[in-house]
Parts: structure tokens; C-alpha cells; sequence
């Protein structure tokens, strides 16, 4: 009944607005739960949301955090920091999206105090909130926490370095990559890998590929990937066998970001590897380059026993614009698992062209598909349309009302003027098909081209539906 209740209030719009905010005033937790997400977007519900804040039940305070940063009055700002320190975690964390959506020129000041706190879950929030900003007054702070012997406050802190500008971010981060903690190791290679290509960096990210603990050469290896050092690829290829398999993955995703042959050749070798995980990565970074040369290996591997490699290794074919790609995507509609047929209908009904129109109408016959492929055929994409008139040239009973059905959802000027072609130029079976679909678009060129056909049409079944659509 409650949310029946809410329903029909959110029916109401602003109407119920003043009854809202004063059940919200009134009302218990439960009665807040509930109305919380139906507050509309006025600043004169400020007050009674962020007296939500200080509900018992902490769903509320998390949910008022959420609609105060829907409102977007950074008046709540304030507030929103005394609930950094609640007790829980849904609730900082909700007070920490909604105080970075909404920013404000005092959230800075109150981010910078914040940040100076004993209370070590006030600090590390602060954190957060300077980093997401990337205030260059944090940098203190920043600097000050990277000395703490508090692991997730220099974890905090390293996050925020690359997105400040200044020099010394970058000399901090470079310190912290020799750490003796190999958590804080990591974490400066992930976030070396957001800053500006200069030697300091690939020089420490290399010695990173050597480091005694596996996420450290994990994060090292991603770093030179994203800032694409291609001079560091034969340092990544010898990683390729690494005994962690975090690494692994890590060195393949690495590789793909670059163009060298060594490059090429280390991904071609990760696509046949016993490892599940570096082959798909593999074929994924083989999909984005799209290579020519890398093909083959893509269109093999989309013949895979493993279901989830054949899926990974169809939606890199579907990145290239080549004759193999659009059989191998019919021949993969048919496969025997659903996910890797719902697949291969997507990546045909999102490419342009009549080909790809035929292809899917050659899936109608398949009844588990059938409906997606209807779908797929009202997207109105280029070489659509004259693929589906086409295909109602000679279209049967079974496939005629489907190809019509998909005309139909186009609901556009040029869809709707096909339909009224079908009348004169389809197949008997689609002109039968096409009788309904052009009564309903109701006009009165559409009753024209009805009662023509129900007096000229060669086919009695076609003028006896004209007719009947005629007589209501």
C-alpha cells in the first residue's frame, strides 16, 4: 500500500510537494524511505531533507544524502560533512558523491579542514574530496598524508597526486613508488600511469615490471599501457609468462595499447594460451587494433568450445569493417548459447547496409531469435529499409507480418510512406501483412490506398482485408 501510495504522489508532480516535505517532517523512517525519492527538485525542500540526515535509520540519512544532491543546492554542503564521520559506510559514501556533485565555493575550505582532522575516517573522505577536485591548496595535505604510517590515508592520497599540477605531485609519487609498503608501491604505479609521459616515470615504471610483488608489477605494466610506451614493449613481453595471473592479463591489455610488431606477435601468442583469462584479454586487444593480420586468429577463436571465449572473440571480429565479418556473425546467430547468439543479432543490427538487413532476415525462421530480430530490424539504419522491402517482395505467410511488424516500429515518415508502397509492390503474403499496419497510421492517403486495393488487387484474400479494415 505504501508503494502504491508513493506511486500515485509521484502521478501528482508539484501538486503533492508541500505534503511530501511535511510527511518528511513528521514521519517515521520507514515513511521517509519511502517518500525521500519522490522530492522534486525545489530548494525549499532543503531544510526537511537534510533533517533526514539525522534519521536513526541509516537507508534515510543515505537516501537524503542522494536526493540533496538530486535537488543541487550546494546549501547542503555543510550538513553533508558532518555525516563524513557516520558510523556507516553507505552513508559517507553517499554524503561523498553528493558533496562532489554539487561542489561549492565553501566545500574546498570545509574539504581542507576536514583533511587536518584526528578523526582518521574524516581525513581520509577529505581526501577523497580534494582529489576528486584536484584543489591545488590540498597538495599539503596530500604530501602530509603520503607520510602517514595510515595505509588507506596514503592511498587516499596517492589517488589525488597525478590530478594536481604541480611538480612535486609527481616527485611524491615517484617516492612512494620505492616504498617499503607493497601496498603503497602499487598504488603509485596505478597512479603514475595518470600522469605525462617523461623518462623519471618509464624508468620507474619499468623497475616496477621487476618488483617483488605481483600487483606492483600488475599496476607497472597497466601504467606503461595507458601511457602507451611503446620503447617499454619488449620489457612487458617478458612478463607474458609471469607466474601471477593478474599479470598476465595485465601485460596482454598492456600490449594492445601499442602498435609495435613485437607487440602484434605477443598478442597473437596470448590468443592461443592455456590461461582462459590472457586469451580473451588477448583477443580483446587483438580486436582493438584491428589488424588485418589479426583476423584469422579472431574468427578461429569464435569457434572456441569455451562459450566466453567465443563471445569475446565475436565482439572483436565485429569491430572490423571486412567481407569474413558478416558471416562469421550469422554463423555465430546460431550458436548453442544464448549469450553468444543474443551477441552476434546485436552486432548485425547495429551494422548498416542491406547485407545486414538480409542477413537478419534470414534468422526469422529461428524462434528463439525471432523477436530480437524484429527488433533489430526497426532500427532504421541505413540500406534498412530497401532491405526490408526487398525481402517482401517474395516474402511467405511466416515471414510477411514480421517484416511489417518491424517497418511498423520505425514510426518514422519514410517507414510509414513503405508501408503504403507494400499495397502495390509486395509479395501477396506481405500486401496481406501490410493491410492492418496501413489502416492504423489513419489517414487519409492511407484509406485511400486501402480502397484501391480493394477493388484492384489481383489477390482476393488482399481485397477482402481492405474491405474488412475499411468497414470498422
Amino acid at each position: 500500500m505504501a508503494r502504491a501510495a508513493a506511486g500515485a504522489l509521484s502521478e501528482l508532480g508539484a501538486d503533492a510537494d508541500t505534503q511530501i516535505l511535511q510527511a518528511l517532517r513528521e514521519g517515521d523512517s520507514l515513511r521517509r524511505r519511502v517518500l525521500l525519492p519522490l522530492v522534486g527538485r525545489r530548494a525549499a525542500a532543503v531544510p526537511d531533507v537534510m533533517s533526514c540526515l539525522e534519521d536513526r535509520d541509516a537507508s534515510v540519512r543515505a537516501l537524503a544524502a542522494d536526493t540533496l544532491s538530486r535537488i543541487g543546492s550546494p546549501a547542503a554542503v555543510p550538513a553533508l560533512f558532518e555525516r563524513l564521520v557516520d558510523e556507516d559506510l553507505r552513508v559517507v559514501q553517499a554524503a561523498v558523491g553528493a558533496i562532489q556533485s554539487l561542489g561549492s565555493d565553501t566545500t574546498e575550505k570545509l574539504a581542507l579542514q576536514a583533511a587536518r582532522s584526528p578523526d582518521v575516517r574524516l581525513r581520509r573522505a577529505a581526501l577523497r574530496i580534494i582529489s576528486y577536485f584536484g584543489y591545488s591548496k590540498g597538495l599539503e595535505v596530500l604530501l602530509q598524508a603520503m607520510r602517514d604510517p595510515d595505509e588507506r590515508l596514503r592511498d587516499a592520497a596517492i589517488y589525488g597526486l597525478p590530478f594536481i599540477e604541480d611538480p612535486r605531485a609527481v616527485d611524491a609519487l615517484l617516492t612512494a613508488a620505492n616504498h617499503e609498503s607493497e601496498r603503497t608501491r602499487a598504488a603509485a604505479m596505478r597512479a603514475l600511469g595518470q600522469t605525462e609521459k617523461e623518462a623519471r616515470i618509464t624508468s620507474t615504471l619499468l623497475r616496477g615490471l621487476n618488483d617483488r610483488d605481483p600487483w606492483v608489477r600488475y599496476y607497472a605494466c597497466q601504467a606503461l599501457g595507458k601511457l602507451n610506451e611503446e620503447a617499454a614493449a619488449d620489457a612487458i613481453v617478458a612478463l607474458a609468462d609471469d607466474a601471477a595471473g593478474q599479470v598476465r592479463v595485465a601485460v596482454v591489455d598492456a600490449l594492445a595499447h601499442m602498435h609495435t610488431e613485437s607487440a602484434m606477435s605477443a598478442l597473437q601468442r596470448a590468443a592461443a594460451s592455456a590461461d582462459a583469462d590472457v586469451r580473451r584479454a588477448a583477443l580483446l586487444g587483438l580486436g582493438v587494433g584491428r589488424r588485418p593480420d589479426a583476423l584469422p586468429v579472431l574468427l578461429e577463436a569464435a569457434k572456441s568450445e569455451d562459450a566466453a571465449t567465443r563471445l569475446v572473440a565475436l565482439s572483436a571480429v565485429a569491430e572490423y569493417e571486412a567481407p569474413e565479418t558478416l558471416p562469421a556473425l550469422l554463423h555465430a546467430a546460431g550458436d548453442g548459447d544464448d549469450s553468444v547468439r543474443s551477441a552476434a543479432v546485436g552486432f548485425i543490427a547495429t551494422r548498416p547496409g542491406v547485407p545486414a538487413t538480409q542477413a537478419l532476415v534470414s534468422l526469422l525462421g529461428d524462434m528463439t531469435l525471432r523477436e530480437r530480430v524484429v527488433s533489430a530490424l526497426a532500427l532504421p539504419l541505413e540500406g534498412r529499409l530497401p532491405g526490408l522491402l526487398a525481402a517482401l517482395e517474395a516474402a511467405d505467410e511466416v515471414t510477411a507480418p514480421l517484416l511489417v511488424a518491424a517497418l511498423a516500429r520505425m514510426r518514422r515518415a519514410d517507414a510509414r510512406a513503405a508501408l503504403m508502397q507494400l499495397l502495390a509492390s509486395a509479395s501477396p503474403a506481405g500486401r496481406r501483412a501490410a493491410v492492418p499496419a496501413v489502416a492504423a497510421l489513419g489517414t487519409l492517403e492511407a484509406r485511400e490506398a486501402l480502397e484501391r486495393a480493394s477493388n484492384q488487387d489481383e489477390d482476393p484474400e488482399v481485397r477482402r482485408a481492405c474491405r474488412l479494415v475499411l468497414s470498422r
